[in-house]
């Protein structure tokens, strides 16, 4: 056996243990005879602690690498999901677009959203530049160029342009954003599974690929409490 696939086969057996230990909090969040706190609320700060880390390395990546050789940004449908035909099919019966988006919004010093820095110009100059009211540009304001897609339920935004200014905003605590697409798979959540590594197809038991991060699956696993705790 090589040295490689014994390290891959250990990293995905320990994936699958923190998932199966994730899951077992998920459930006593929502188990937990209490009125004092939301379920949904406690299991939506659960989703961000499993999500902050991936934001915070597509974030910091391209300054730890060469230039042009930083992390590739995020997609919905590749790197989420999978490419197949059913998530295709999922995903397209799930989507509204900019007229129904513009009553959601993201806090980008609180809520989960996924730039991805990658520009050596702007790696440099958006710095200390955007953010704050004292600084050149001022604090984030929205404009043409940023484009979010929300998924709900749980609540992620994936970044398709203005990556640069948004971390700015998530590094500074300050700005909002309006998506101009969601996706709410509230309805779809069942047809897919993850079983710790892989998307399994729910009728057919049929897998159907993998997501880049297994905390996209978790995530997944999480937002079924979510819509099964209406609140």
């Amino acid at each position: 056996m090589s040295i490689y696939f014994f390290n891959k086969k250990n990293i995905s057996s320990l994936k699958k243990e923190q998932f199966i230990n994730l899951m077992k909090w998920a459930n006593k969040l929502v188990n937990q005879n209490s009125c004092s706190f939301s379920k949904n609320e406690a299991l939506y700060d659960l989703i961000k602690i499993v999500m902050k880390p991936i934001q915070a390395e597509h974030i910091r990546n391209a300054y730890l690498t060469h230039e042009h050789h930083a992390i590739e940004g995020i997609n919905l449908y590749r790197d989420f999901l999978c490419s197949h035909r059913i998530v295709y099919e999922i995903l397209s019966n799930s989507t509204q677009y900019s007229n129904s988006a513009s009553h959601h919004s993201f806090k980008l010093a609180s809520d989960i959203i996924l730039p991805t820095g990658w520009h050596p110009t702007s790696l440099v100059c958006n710095l200390g530049s955007i953010g704050k009211k004292n600084r050149k540009c001022g604090e984030f304001k929205q404009d043409y160029n940023h484009d979010v897609t929300l998924v709900l339920p749980m609540k992620i935004g994936f970044v398709n342009g203005g990556n640069h200014s948004i971390i700015q905003g998530v590094l500074s605590g300050n700005g909002e954003i309006h998506p101009k697409t969601v996706v709410d798979l509230s309805n779809k959540l069942n047809e897919v599974y993850f079983n710790g590594t892989h998307w399994i197809h729910t009728t057919s038991e049929q897998v159907i690929g993998e997501p880049r991060y297994p905390e996209f699956g978790w995530v997944w696993e999480i937002s079924k409490l979510l819509t099964n705790n209406i609140e």
